[in-house]
């Protein structure tokens, strides 16, 4: 191959800042992308079920309001005067209360339990179908706040039910935090979707006989989007409202709420622009509403500009630094046909330690679409990933790393570096082998499941743990039980071959009938701690997704700033740093081919 030089100095910095944010930051991180990309931790889209306001396929029921339903019914038990309550998952354990009569009901919970880990719980989960929900169906963006502490059994009883009458459900919605205005206008905000089913209330839906089902749907608006139009048919008396048409006063409860300030809130809210913006709000504090000794994180906002992951593994017998770029951009744009990514890192050891003396660079990713989630798609946003997979040696490694982006129409490359830090590669002291870990199944006389996973972890030979430890913890589960949440020892493994510079280590975890395992690793050395975070186990033994691409290393000089000598970079605007003289690159040519 011909020697490239390259000339990579006075490059400006453009890092786009989120108020509070600096990588890495897994919760926010595992967050950020299960609530705008819509794909839990085994890269599972359950966002996609809601998406397009999406119709279950027997009855023809809105999957939007059936999440949105589901979310108010386990905010509902809150009470503002003893903190108990609210959104915390319990709405799991209290399906047989007849206050959660319904199908739907049932439907949310197996669309939910799939995808709990340990930075999203079962209800944030649940709070993130009312967010999608909404979305979906052409609704506002609503605010997304993370840290819900998911609940191992059933709450007070408390969700307001049609047949009660207005005195109750204000003192019900006022123990729940909503003022009368409020109530009504989440009432509306609710109903906007959805309907009643003939086999919920026979005496509000007729049945339908040309379901195959036989169930009757009788639905609040005739719109099938999040939009005003339950308040302009109320207010219009073209309602058909169940909830207000029905000749059964006692359940009349949307006729009984929505008069009770003489029609003024719902006259406000016909307006499209003041309705969107009121439901927004309220079903933002909807959500919001927990128990009194949860602290919820700050809002989740999209990140422009996000390395997804970063890790040093090994596979087939070659050790790999790998990590993934997510760029974002309107969904009205073409996506770039010039665009060049590349990846920049420092060696962590040797003689070139912190780019003393060269810079490693690498080339051509593999560029893919990373899905994006009805919220997304309410933004407007796209996404492109560039998916990076390098060798390296154990004794070099990676201190930090950093991205350069060229559009190729003439403008300066744009350089992305964690405000001017660089990303810091957290440690290589302990490392995840996927593809040399296993799972085994076994089922029992009832054909249950159960899944044990031999956990393969790598350490680096010169050390001498005194620790060296599996955290296992798996939050999902059918008839929802308690989470597995284990620690096991790393026993050194000798019949298992690495690379130059790890030694095997192995535990065995046990999660049983769950479904999401997440694998931390942690070994103590000489007093310190070194720890590996969240390692998914859907891909595992020599899975063809753990299998990286093929590179090549060719020598060259260029001048090039390096990230965290020149001071942060100032948010949205570019800057220029100083350059750092002439140094020595190792440019890594990633050629797109399976290994």
């Amino acid at each position: 191959m011909i020697p490239i030089v390259w000339t990579v100095a006075f490059l400006p910095t453009l890092t786009l800042f989120v108020l509070g944010y600096e990588w890495p930051s897994p919760q926010y991180d595992a967050l950020e992308t299960f609530l705008y990309e819509g794909r839990d931790l085994a890269t599972s889209d359950i966002s996609s079920i809601v998406g397009n306001c999406k119709l279950r396929s027997s009855p023809d029921s809105m999957v939007a309001a059936e999440w949105l339903r589901f979310a108010y019914h386990d905010a509902a038990t809150h009470n503002i005067t003893d903190g108990t309550g609210g959104l915390d998952g319990s709405i799991f354990f209290e399906l047989d209360r007849a206050e959660n009569a319904g199908a739907g009901m049932r439907d949310t919970v197996r669309d939910f339990e799939v995808s709990a880990d340990k930075y999203i719980s079962r209800a944030d989960i649940v709070a993130l179908g009312a967010v999608w929900g909404v979305a979906a169906c052409a609704g506002p963006p609503v605010p997304f706040r993370g840290g819900r502490r998911a609940a191992l059994g059933p709450g007070p009883l408390g969700v307001p039910e049609p047949n009660q009458d207005l005195a109750t459900h204000t003192e019900k919605f006022r123990l729940q935090g909503f003022s009368p205005s409020e109530m009504i206008a989440l009432v509306a905000c609710g109903h906007t979707i959805g309907s009643v089913r003939s086999s919920d209330f026979p005496n509000l839906a007729p049945r339908n006989n040309s379901d195959s089902s036989g169930i009757g749907l009788s639905f609040f608006d005739s719109t099938r989007n999040y939009d005003s139009a339950i308040a302009t048919e109320y207010i219009g008396g073209t309602t058909k409202n169940p909830l207000i048409t029905t000749s059964d006063l006692t359940f009349a409860s949307d006729l009984r709420i929505f008069s009770s300030d003489g029609n003024a809130t719902m006259n406000r809210l016909q307006s499209a622009a003041e309705f969107a913006q009121t439901c927004s709000a309220m079903i933002a504090k909807m959500i919001n509403t927990v128990p009194s000794d949860v602290t919820l994180t700050d809002e989740i906002v999209l990140l422009p500009v996000k390395v997804a992951s970063a890790y040093i593994t090994v596979v087939k017998d070659r050790l790999i630094f790998s990590t993934f770029l997510r760029l974002s951009h309107a969904d009205d744009v073409p996506d770039p046909t010039n665009r060049t990514v590349n990846l920049l890192w420092c060696d962590k050891r040797g003689e070139n330690k912190d780019c003393s003396g060269k810079i490693n660079v690498a080339t051509n990713p593999v560029v893919g679409t990373p899905p994006t989630s009805p919220l997304a798609k309410a933004k407007k946003t796209k996404f492109l990933g560039y998916d990076f997979a390098v060798p390296i040696l154990a004794n070099q490694s990676v201190s930090k790393f950093w991205f350069e982006v060229n559009e190729g129409n003439g403008s300066a490359p744009i350089v992305h570096d964690n405000g001017g830090d660089g990303y810091i590669f957290p440690q290589d002291e302990v490392i995840y082998v996927p593809w040399l870990s296993t799972r085994a199944f076994k089922a029992d006389g009832a054909g249950l499941v159960s899944n044990g996973f031999t956990i393969v972890a790598g350490i680096r030979s010169e050390l001498k743990p005194t620790k060296a430890m599996l955290h296992a913890y798996d939050g999902t589960g059918r008839d929802q039980p308690p989470p597995y949440n284990a620690t096991i020892d790393l026993v050194s493994n000798s019949s298992i071959a690495l690379v130059d510079g790890y030694s095997a280590y192995s535990a065995i975890a046990n999660n049983g009938a769950r479904f999401l395992l997440n694998v931390d690793l942690e070994v103590v050395v000489d007093g310190i701690s070194y720890k590996f975070d969240y390692g998914q186990t859907t891909f595992i033994d020599k899975s063809q997704q753990l299998d990286k691409f093929l590179s090549t290393v060719t020598s060259t000089t260029a001048t090039s700033p390096i990230p965290g000598t020149t001071g942060k970079s100032s948010s949205f605007s570019p800057r220029l740093p100083s350059p750092v003289g002439a140094i020595f690159i190792v440019l890594v040519t990633v050629i797109s081919v399976l290994c």
